[in-house]
C-alpha cells in the first residue's frame, strides 16, 4: 500500500472541497467534524470530475453538474444509484495522507 502526502490539514476547509491528484487520479477531499474524507472526484453518473465543487451538507456531497448526491463517508448515493470510490485518508503531523493502492469499496 502506497501512501501519498497531498496537502496540509489546514488546506482542507470545512464546507468546501479540495481537489488533489494522486498517481494520476483526481481525488476530492472534504473535512467533516474534523475528519478528512477522500472520494473519487468523478461522479459515476456522467463521469464529470467536479465533485470537489459540489455543495456539502450533513456529510452529503451533491454533484454540481446534475445533482446526484453521495455520502462522503461511504460513497453511497443518497438520491440515485451508483457509488463513489472512497480512499483511506488520515492526518499525520499536520499532513493529509492518502492510501491509493487499496481503495476502500
Amino acid at each position: 500500500m502506497a501512501e501519498f502526502s497531498v496537502c496540509s490539514d489546514e488546506e482542507v476547509i470545512t464546507g468546501r472541497g479540495k481537489k488533489v491528484i494522486v498517481d494520476g487520479e483526481e481525488i476530492a477531499l472534504f473535512k467533516l467534524d474534523g475528519t478528512i474524507y477522500a472520494i473519487s472526484n468523478m461522479c459515476p453518473h456522467q463521469k464529470f470530475q467536479k465533485m470537489h465543487e459540489g455543495m456539502i451538507e450533513n456529510g452529503v456531497i451533491t454533484c454540481p453538474m446534475h445533482g446526484w448526491a453521495y455520502d462522503v463517508r461511504t460513497g453511497v448515493s443518497t438520491n440515485a444509484s451508483g457509488k463513489l470510490k472512497i480512499f483511506t485518508a488520515e492526518v499525520k503531523r499536520g499532513k493529509v495522507i492518502i492510501q491509493i493502492d487499496s481503495p476502500v469499496q
